[in-house]
C-alpha cells in the first residue's frame, strides 16, 4: 500500500529503499540515468525564447514517455500513475504538491520531440550510453527475428470495408463544404453508409450468392456514383477528400471481379497488399509462419546475443517478408557504432537476396537455408561447380549441358538450367528417389539460382561444426522479443507504419535503459 497513495512529502531526498524500489528497477534508477541520456539544451529549439514557452520541464516529460513505454501504459493511465504512484514520482523527482504535466502537454511534447529529433533519437541515445560505459560492443554476435504487432484499427470484411470508405468520403466532403454530414448523405442517397455496421442494416439471405452479389454490386456502383458527385461539388478536389476517394476506389476493386452482365462478385483468396482496415489503411494480412497468419504489422529486431541490447528495430506491414528489412537493421546499428561483423537468424533470413545484401554490407549472415520442397532429391543434394559449370548428382553422374532460362524464382535475369541425359537417368538405380521426371523416364533438370554463389557458400558454412554452435545462439533474440512484447509491442498504439515505428523505437529505448540499469546495478 505504501506506493499506492500520494504522500505529502518531498521525494527529492527520500531513501528509495523506504519506497521499496529495488536496485536496478526503472523507477529507482531513472532519476540518475536520465541526465546521462538527455539534457535541457537538447530541447532548446522547442523554446528558442522564454516568451510563450511551455512551463512543463522537458526532462520530466521525457521521463514520463520512457515510463510509459517501459510499463506499456496509455496516456491517461500514465498521468494517473504519475499523480499517485510514489515510485513514478520518485523517478521524475516531482516535489510534493507538484502535479505531473497533463495529457495535452504530453501529446504536444511527443509530437514536438518526433519533429525536432526524429522518432529514433531516444533509442540511439540509449545505445550511445551503453556503448560509452562498455556494456555493449560491435564485436558481439547479433541475432535477428521478428514478431507481430496487431493493428489498432478494426479489421473489416469486404462489405463493411467498402461501406466504411464510402462513409469516410462523405464525412471528408461534408467537412470541406462545411455541411452537416447526414444532410449531405440524404442528398446523395447514401445514409445507409453512416451507420456503425453496414451489414447490420441490410436484410438479405446471406446464404444466397445472388443476393450477396446484388448487395456488393450496389455498394460498388454507389462508390462510383459518389466520386462523380464529389467532383461536381468541388473542383479541384482537395487533398483529404482525394485521399479518401483513392482509398475507396482501391477497397472497392481489391476483392471483386466484374461479371459479363455488369454485376460484381467476390473472388476467392486474398489479394496481395489487401487493405484490411478503413481506419488503418497501411495494415495488411501476413504470415509469421506457414500456419500462423497475422494482421497489422511486423516488428523486426536486431540485438546482441550476450549483453542483450536491442541495436536496431523496424516496423513494416505484416505482408513484408522477414528478411527484407535486414539491411535497414544493419544500417541502424552502424549509425551508433554497433554494426555487427556476424549476425544470426532463422531460415527465413537465409534467402539468397538477403545473404547477398548482408555480404555487400560487410556482415556475415549465419542462417539455415530454407527447407526444400518435398519430393525427390532437392537441389542441395547435387554438387554444383560454378567455376567449371558442372553439376554432379547423388548417383555420381556429372553433366555440363545447360541452357539459359528465365529465373524460376521470378526475377528478370536468366539462369543456367542443367539437364541430365534421359538414358543416363533411366539407367540410374536412384531414379525412383530422384523425382517425378526421372521416375517417368525423363532426364533430371537442375536450375541454378540468381544468388547461387551465396547459396553454395551457405551450404558450405552450414556443414561446419562451429556453424551449428553459432546457429544455436539465435534463440537469444527470442528473449529480447519477449521483453518488448511484455512492454506493449504486441498491440499498436497508433495508426500507420510511421507512428507504430515511433512506438517501436520508444519501447526499445525504454528496454535498453532498463537493461543498462540492470547491468549497472549488478556491477556494484
Amino acid at each position: 500500500m505504501l506506493r499506492s497513495y500520494f504522500y505529502q512529502q518531498s521525494l527529492l531526498e527520500v531513501d528509495p529503499d523506504e519506497l521499496r524500489l529495488k536496485r536496478g528497477s526503472f523507477e529507482r534508477e531513472l532519476r540518475a540515468v536520465l541526465p546521462k541520456v538527455v539534457s535541457v539544451d537538447d530541447f532548446l529549439p522547442l523554446h528558442p525564447s522564454a516568451e510563450g514557452a511551455d512551463t512543463c520541464d522537458p526532462l520530466v516529460l521525457t521521463g514520463m514517455l520512457l515510463l510509459q513505454y517501459r510499463f506499456g501504459l496509455g496516456d491517461e493511465e500514465l498521468i494517473s500513475r504519475c499523480r499517485r504512484d510514489l515510485g513514478f514520482r520518485y523517478a521524475l523527482a516531482l516535489e510534493k504538491d507538484v502535479p505531473p504535466p497533463g495529457v495535452a502537454s504530453l501529446k504536444r511534447f511527443r509530437a514536438a520531440l518526433r519533429g525536432l529529433k526524429g522518432p529514433d533519437w531516444l533509442f540511439h541515445q540509449s545505445l550511445k550510453l551503453a556503448v560509452k560505459d562498455g556494456q555493449v560492443s560491435a564485436d558481439e554476435l547479433q541475432a535477428i527475428d521478428s514478431t507481430n504487432t496487431d493493428q489498432r484499427g478494426a479489421t473489416l470484411d469486404t462489405y463493411n470495408l467498402i461501406s466504411a470508405t464510402i462513409r469516410a468520403v462523405v464525412l471528408a466532403t461534408a467537412a470541406e463544404l462545411d455541411r452537416d454530414a447526414r444532410s449531405l448523405a440524404r442528398e446523395w442517397n447514401a445514409t445507409r453508409y453512416l451507420g456503425r455496421s453496414f451489414k447490420g442494416q441490410v436484410s438479405i439471405n446471406w446464404s444466397s450468392e445472388s443476393e450477396r452479389n446484388a448487395l456488393l454490386t450496389s455498394e460498388i456502383l454507389d462508390s462510383e456514383r459518389i466520386v462523380k458527385l464529389v467532383q461536381q461539388a468541388m473542383d479541384p478536389v482537395p487533398g483529404d477528400v482525394a485521399e479518401a476517394i483513392e482509398l475507396m476506389r482501391r477497397v472497392a476493386a481489391q476483392d471483386v471481379e466484374r461479371q459479363p452482365d455488369g454485376t460484381f462478385r467476390m473472388v476467392r483468396g486474398t489479394a496481395p497488399g489487401r487493405v484490411v482496415s478503413a481506419t488503418d489503411p497501411e495494415a495488411r494480412h501476413g504470415h509469421k509462419s506457414s500456419s500462423k497468419t497475422i494482421t497489422g504489422f511486423k516488428t523486426h529486431v536486431m540485438g546482441t546475443v550476450t549483453s542483450q541490447f536491442v541495436t536496431a528495430i523496424d516496423i513494416t506491414s505484416a505482408d513484408v517478408h522477414d528478411s527484407v528489412p535486414t539491411p535497414v537493421l544493419i544500417e541502424q546499428s552502424a549509425s551508433v557504432g554497433l554494426k555487427p561483423t556476424d549476425a544470426v537468424g532463422d531460415a527465413a533470413y537465409g534467402t539468397g537476396p538477403n545473404r547477398r545484401a548482408c555480404n555487400e554490407l560487410g556482415v556475415t549472415l549465419h542462417a539455415k537455408l530454407p527447407a526444400p520442397r518435398q519430393g525427390g532429391f532437392p537441389k542441395r543434394d547435387f554438387t554444383i561447380d560454378l567455376d567449371g559449370m558442372t553439376v554432379t548428382c547423388p548417383g555420381g553422374e556429372t553433366t555440363s549441358a545447360y541452357s539459359m532460362v528465365k529465373d524460376p524464382n521470378g526475377s528478370d535475369e536468366k539462369v543456367a538450367n542443367f539437364r541430365f541425359p534421359p538414358p543416363v537417368c533411366r539407367a540410374c538405380p536412384l531414379r525412383e528417389q530422384c523425382g517425378k521426371r526421372t521416375a517417368e523416364g525423363m532426364g533430371r533438370l537442375i536450375a541454378l539460382n540468381v544468388h547461387e554463389a551465396e547459396i553454395q557458400q551457405a551450404q558450405r558454412m552450414n556443414a561446419q561444426p562451429e556453424e551449428r554452435a553459432i546457429l544455436r545462439q539465435r534463440c537469444a533474440i527470442e528473449r529480447l522479443l519477449a521483453h518488448l512484447v511484455r512492454m506493449g509491442m504486441r498491440q499498436a498504439r497508433f495508426f500507420g507504419v510511421a507512428m507504430v515505428r515511433f512506438q517501436g523505437f520508444m519501447t526499445a529505448a525504454a528496454y535498453n535503459l532498463q537493461r543498462y540499469m540492470t547491468l549497472a546495478a549488478a556491477a556494484v
